[in-house]
């Protein structure tokens, strides 16, 4: 999964899906594969990590999306029929 790996001074770097990666015990370990790490980064030289989670995050947004529109329109014809009741009377 992509992420962004943001440095203690600031420095933004992103990494791609190819990029394997764990924190264990505050050092970020990356590589190319699990297990196989080839850079290791201390705790006090990385602040924080920002996973890419834009695909599955807008498929979740998607579905609310999906559902809000589907209870709007039952409101809507629901405050139609009522609004059109009230002016037959």
């Amino acid at each position: 999964m992509a992420f962004k790996l943001t440095y203690s001074d600031g420095q933004e770097d992103d990494y791609d899906d190819s990029t394997q990666w764990v924190v264990e015990d505050g050092v970020l370990k990356m590589g190319r594969e699990a297990d196989k790490w080839t850079v290791l980064v201390s705790p006090s030289h990385w602040a924080t990590i920002e996973v890419d989670q834009d695909k599955e995050a807008s498929k979740d947004e998607a579905e609310d999306q999906d559902e809000a529109d589907g209870k709007a329109e039952d409101h809507d014809e629901d405050g139609a029929a009522d609004r059109a009741a009230s002016h037959r009377n």
